[in-house]
């Protein structure tokens, strides 16, 4: 337990002493303060998984109980920490990737504002999911989710003065609280029918039940609502594309290394119960697929330089859950480590061309910046290269991972989808790359004062360029580290990263080459710049999301509109028109007004009087006061 407090609390420390003490820091020294305070954490995460991983061939962990919280009635929940390999794994992303987004974030931020504010939200944002990661049991984990939902509540809708961004805070805190919902309904049949919600009380029990039954189906597909909202599956999907609102190291953090990641965690976390319930199991690998092939397509003609990303984060999720689908734990968390790294340079790179053209996003005012941002491009490049699997990238490496089991353990469907949206990934990445790199200006005013970025923006760039070249090199550690905790439940099948057939490796390769070849063609020979407003179809619906916003108005949302104004009806005409309480309790509030007067030394003797008439009342209760 030693050192895996300090981890937890450190960032928490930042949120607090930021929030009461702003208005007397320096002006530079909240993001200071606050990147330091993620950096000891990341030093003291890589101690904390030396210990671990030198435990993990025997399937052990570090683990402890800081409180006994719920004890009073039933099965006893306590606040207990537990780290293993798989934990250890986010832990050292979530500090690592955090680190460099809150050391980025001082120079992107540091004309605004609400520079301290952003910093205190950015390091409540990494305890809350060091606390899901590290929690014992599905209480302490719940608690963390509902933290990091409050927290991206807060980063999206940052710049609060923009309705849009209020809008799209509003709209991805209602749809995780239906997965939050999800969860908590998973947690409590598992507390009724186990009587306990810690991880080894569980697994214990899923290592000798057998699988098909009710109960296990039911139990993960509600967990799995929980993953599904979290990391944006279709169809709850709609916030994140929206959640681009938010600064752009919010979408970083968010998209790139840590919250949407939460919903794979959960899932590969909870692998002895998707062995139980097969459906399900299944479930997750289909929509996973979809989602990846869905959101690829959407990507494909988006004018937005961060929702081409943000479109591309839904795919590489559903790469993810893909994974998890078919039982390729190692392999889905592999990729969510080389993910974290070549997104987040991604993301990162395209806040520094923003930060570079005064704010501007949109890809038809780009083109022609690799002479002006030189460092900012290549680190582009690099991650380009990576997210669309060309070897010797770090995507290339964990994509193969995925779609070998896939095709090893017969998904031939699965394994085909996951190849051709390879190639979609390809041809809109290197889209989005040429559009803002290469070819002529297309707004000469600002590529003339286009710059590079300041030396704190673009050195945590270029280290997470580095890794996203050289991040296929860690599949090997993460095989020794995470395959024997994986099979002790899993099996063999789960444990190990495997090789697809080389057809299959030729053929994710070849197409990947080709969509880079008609990328060049469409994008640098031919110069095609996108144009708002003559897109034809089925661009224009690819470009609209497939319509699924207004999918959901139509299906979800304006009928529970309808719904609310009914019962409001409902509720005035006859609750308070005909039972009279509304009108009752109104006429005897204002009877009651006069007593506030406003002035404290009333108040303090009104209190003082009440705490006399108490202590009198026990007095003669005991008998002291005859």
């Amino acid at each position: 337990m030693q050192g895996l407090v300090e981890i937890l609390v450190l960032p928490l420390l930042g949120a607090a002493t930021i929030t009461a003490f702003k208005g007397l820091m320096p002006k530079r020294l909240p993001g200071i303060w606050a990147s330091l305070l993620v950096a000891v954490s990341f030093i003291l995460s890589i101690f904390q998984d030396r210990r671990v991983s030198q435990l993990a061939g025997s399937h052990h962990v570090i683990t402890g109980v800081l409180w006994n919280w719920a004890t009073g009635f039933g099965p006893a929940i306590h606040f207990r920490l537990y780290l293993d390999p798989l934990s250890a794994v986010w832990l050292l992303i979530i500090t690592g990737v955090g680190a460099l987004i809150h050391i980025y974030s001082i120079g992107y931020m540091h004309d605004d504002a609400g520079e301290p504010r952003f910093f205190a939200y950015l390091n409540f944002f990494i305890f809350s999911m060091l606390l899901l990661v590290l929690a014992g049991n599905l209480v302490v984990l719940l608690i963390g989710w509902a933290l990091v939902g409050l927290a991206s509540y807060f980063l999206i809708g940052f710049w609060y003065d923009r309705p849009t961004a209020v809008a799209a805070a509003k709209k991805a805190f209602v749809m995780n609280t239906l997965g939050d919902v999800g969860i908590l309904l998973g947690l409590a049949l598992l507390y009724i029918h186990y009587h306990g919600v810690g991880y080894q009380h569980l697994f214990a029990i899923f290592t000798h039940a057998k699988p098909g039954s009710a109960f296990f189906e039911w139990t993960a597909l509600l967990l799995y609502i929980g993953a599904m909202a979290k990391s944006a599956q279709f169809p709850l999907h709609m916030w994140l594309a929206d959640a681009m609102e938010g600064p752009t190291p919010v979408s970083a953090l968010i998209h790139a290394a840590t919250m949407v990641t939460a919903g794979v965690y959960l899932m590969a976390r909870l692998y002895p119960l998707l062995r139980l319930a097969p459906v399900t199991h299944e479930l997750i690998g289909v929509i996973g697929a979809f989602t990846a092939i869905f959101a690829a397509s959407i990507a494909f003609f988006q004018q937005d330089i961060k929702k081409v990303l943000a479109y591309s984060t839904l795919s590489q999720l559903g790469y993810m859950f893909l994974g998890i689908g078919v039982s390729a734990y190692t392999a889905s968390v592999f990729h969510f480590m080389t993910h974290a790294f070549f997104k987040a340079t991604l993301f990162l790179a395209a806040g520094s061309v923003i930060h570079g053209l005064a704010g501007e996003q949109d890809l038809g005012q780009m083109g022609g910046l690799w002479k002006k941002m030189p460092w900012t491009m290549g680190s582009f490049l690099v991650a380009t290269l990576a997210i669309s699997g060309i070897p010797p990238f770090s995507g290339y490496f964990s994509k193969e991972a995925i779609l070998g089991q896939a095709f090893n353990s017969g998904h031939y469907i699965l394994w085909a989808i996951g190849v051709f949206t390879a190639g979609m990934t390809a041809f809109y990445m290197f889209r989005l790359f040429f559009l803002t790199f290469t070819g002529k200006p297309r707004n000469e005013h600002l590529h003339e004062h286009a710059h590079e970025a300041p030396l704190v923006m673009t050195i945590p760039v270029v280290i997470l360029g580095v890794l996203s070249l050289i991040g296929g090199a860690f599949g090997g550690w993460l095989n020794r580290w995470l395959s024997p905790a994986f099979h002790q439940y899993a099996g063999g099948s789960a444990a190990a990263l495997e090789s697809g057939p080389l057809f299959g490796t030729i053929l994710t390769v070849g197409l990947a080459v080709v969509a880079f070849l008609v990328a060049y063609w469409l994008y640098v020979k031919r110069d095609t710049a996108p144009k708002a407003g003559t897109d034809k179809a089925p661009g224009v619906w690819m470009l609209k999301a497939w319509g699924m916003d207004s999918a959901w108005m139509t299906v979800v949302v304006n009928p529970l509109k309808m719904l609310g104004t009914a019962l409001l009806t409902v509720e005035r005409g006859i609750l308070a028109g005909v039972v009279g309480i509304a009108s009752g309790v109104q006429a005897w509030a204002s009877d009651l007004a006069p007593i506030q007067t406003g002035y404290v030394r009333r108040y303090a003797l009104s209190i003082m009087v009440g705490v006399v008439a108490l202590l009198a009342y026990y007095l003669i209760r005991i008998g002291f006061i005859s």
